[in-house]
């Protein structure tokens, strides 16, 4: 083993972070992190109203979540909201609204919510 190269340490003593490494891995994954969209208010009026019609009826929600690095679909029964906090409890997993990008509940297509969702820039 060499104990000096090029910058001056030990070659067997570079460390990395986990950051860094979870990065690097990202990065050969080809995975870029998408923008939080924004949606206007009269969709957020009807995601709060298809919210609330599932709670108090019972019914399953299905909702797709904003994530970094996509998309994910969720569903379950709403067993909480919490307005103070801004979030909605399906099933045992608490969900901020901020991250509802559209829902649905199992009554059929004609209560689907659909969003024009705008990239923030």
């Amino acid at each position: 083993m060499k104990k000096l190269t090029g910058n001056g340490l030990w070659e067997s003593s570079r460390m990395m972070l986990f950051e860094h490494r979870d990065s690097l891995l990202d990065r050969k994954a080809g995975k870029k992190k998408k923008r939080r969209p924004e949606l206007d208010e009269q969709h957020m009026e009807a995601i709060a109203e298809q919210i609330s019609t599932a709670y108090t009826g019972g019914q399953t929600l299905h909702a797709t979540l904003y994530e970094e690095y996509g998309e994910r679909q969720l569903s379950g029964t709403v067993t909480g909201v919490d307005p103070l906090r801004q979030r909605v409890r399906l099933g045992d997993t608490w969900i901020p609204v901020a991250d509802i990008l559209e829902v649905r509940t199992d009554d059929g297509p004609e209560d689907d919510v659909e969003i024009d969702v705008k990239e923030s820039t």
